[in-house]
């Protein structure tokens, strides 16, 4: 009986480490002061991206064109956050929307910017298994790892008037091992347009959903507290009671 439970202890930990490798495997590391290229991912590749979304809102800004406000381009990111089901770590999951153009010409998206990162772990990929046209090629994170940069060298197309293609992103999968999260960060994207040539825009957006560590509340510092104090009086009348033994 001893050597069965000691082989079936042993294949559960073969499947578990089988597991994890199979998630590593697809995940991609960002760190600090680091560039590397964004791969597409899934839920059926990666099952601890499933969970529940904890917040989920659209925030707009749009961009004049040539200096004249009746010519804007509009663009908006989706703004959600996702707790793993499987682990309880929080998934960011920005995702860029062309809402309209009304330029003469297209708008070609080439980068985005998100601030607030800190020095939070991140896997980061896109999710094909969503909406969206297109992904990221490529992110970088600054030295103190607070900022996270995205490229496109395909850049998403805003074409104008209501021809096709109105290009969106596919939803960003930052997996992070943060349990809570703020809207204090701030999210900026750049873009140019084809009849202005060497001129580029910058689009920005606030109350960007970022990691941040969980605040204990008073009541339950307080609880830690008294139990804390607890034990050591108890430890001390244990030892009293020893020693006059």
């Amino acid at each position: 009986m001893l050597i069965t439970l000691k082989k079936m202890m042993t294949l559960i930990s073969l499947i578990f480490l089988g597991f994890a490798a199979s998630q590593s495997a697809q995940a991609t590391l960002l760190l600090a002061g680091e560039t590397i290229d964004v791969t597409a991912t899934t839920f059926a590749e990666q099952p601890r991206l499933g969970g529940s979304v904890l917040h989920d809102e659209i925030i707009d800004d749009f961009a004049i064109i040539g200096g004249n406000p009746f010519f804007q381009v509009g663009v908006a990111v989706q703004n959600r956050v996702v707790r793993s089901t499987m682990t309880g770590e929080l998934i960011f999951s920005p995702r860029i929307i062309s809402l309209f153009n009304n330029t003469s010409g297209n708008f070609l998206i080439d980068s985005a910017t998100i601030f607030g990162y800190s020095d939070f772990s991140l896997d980061v990929n896109y999710r094909t298994d969503g909406l969206g046209d297109r992904g990221p090629n490529q992110a970088s994170r600054s030295a103190d790892g607070d900022t996270l940069n995205f490229n496109f060298f395909t850049p998403l197309v805003v074409s104008n008037l209501f021809p096709n293609p109105q290009e969106d992103s596919y939803f960003f999968s930052l997996y992070s091992n943060a349990t809570s999260y703020s809207l204090d960060g701030r999210m900026i994207i750049r873009g140019r347009h084809l009849d202005y040539p060497g001129e580029s825009f910058t689009l920005s957006y606030a109350n960007i959903a970022i990691p941040t560590i969980a605040q204990v509340s008073s009541p339950a510092i307080f609880v830690l507290f008294f139990c804390a104090l607890v034990f050591t009086l108890r430890s001390k009348l244990f030892d009293k009671t020893y020693v006059r033994r």
